[in-house]
């Protein structure tokens, strides 16, 4: 499929070269007749620069990667008409199909649309664009459970997460509102984060801390599940954490009692 949608982008990116004069019909069909030889390079060069053609992962868009070049020029690199967030900004979710696009040096605006629902956290430092923020489940983002805005999960300062469930707290603005409006039941539920863990730093709500046996059972320690490492205390069964079952850690509590 790639390789068929490449094909068609130099197709295209010849073909208006003719149009614009550059280069004759014959030339144009020699050059595709000869890329197609076994013996030639999978990577096409520019006729007139020798710098090798980029083409858009997403579509067909083929265009050489030498902004100077007059066939630049002619076939502007999607780069150049994308819009200044998207130039700035890498899309935080994992599985985005476009992240590629920034190591390639190229982004087509007919296959990455990223003013169309994408998301900007408040803090800035996390950006979602269109297709992710609108089609997938976000792996990075959650939404405030009172007001329904969009906040990146981790060390964001406008708003807390259960590091393990993803639970959301309100953000910075509901919660003053709720202290404001106290003695009114909200409709929505902040989540209760009431441990940190020891080795990362981040938060645990309290439903984690209880299912997922967070805290070591020696000296009360919690940790995430990333993070945990907890054995079993070889005399009295209990879930230890490293530090105390290491050979100079504190030792099982529990048994010493």
């Amino acid at each position: 499929m790639a390789q068929s949608l490449f094909q068609a982008g130099l197709q295209n990116y010849y073909q208006k070269l003719v149009d614009h004069g550059l280069i004759s019909l014959s030339r144009a069909s020699e050059t595709l007749e000869a890329l197609n030889s076994p013996s030639v390079s999978n990577y096409p060069r520019c006729l007139f620069c020798s710098h090798l053609l980029i083409t858009c992962c997403g579509c067909s868009n083929v265009t050489c990667d030498n902004f100077c070049c007059k066939g630049a020029r002619v076939v502007a690199s999607c780069r150049l008409c994308f819009s200044t967030l998207a130039l700035s900004k890498e899309c935080s979710q994992i599985d985005c199909s476009n992240r590629a696009h920034f190591i390639d040096g190229t982004i087509c605006p007919d296959c990455v649309k990223p003013t169309d629902g994408h998301i900007l956290c408040v803090c800035e430092d996390t950006w979602v664009c269109g297709p992710c923020a609108t089609q997938k489940i976000l792996n990075l983002c959650g939404r405030c459970p009172r007001c329904q805005r969009c906040f990146c999960f981790f060390r964001c300062r406008y708003i807390n997460v259960c590091v393990d469930c993803h639970k959301m707290t309100f953000c910075n603005d509901c919660m003053e509102e709720e202290l404001s409006d106290e003695g009114s039941s909200s409709a929505h539920k902040s989540a209760d984060l009431v441990a940190t863990c020891e080795e990362c730093g981040s938060r645990i709500c309290i439903d984690c801390v209880e299912e997922n046996g967070s805290r070591c059972d020696s000296c009360n320690n919690a940790y995430c599940k990333i993070c945990s490492e907890n054995e079993e205390c070889l005399d009295c069964g209990a879930l230890i954490c490293l530090d105390c079952s290491t050979e100079y850690g504190y030792g099982c509590r529990k048994c010493e009692m």
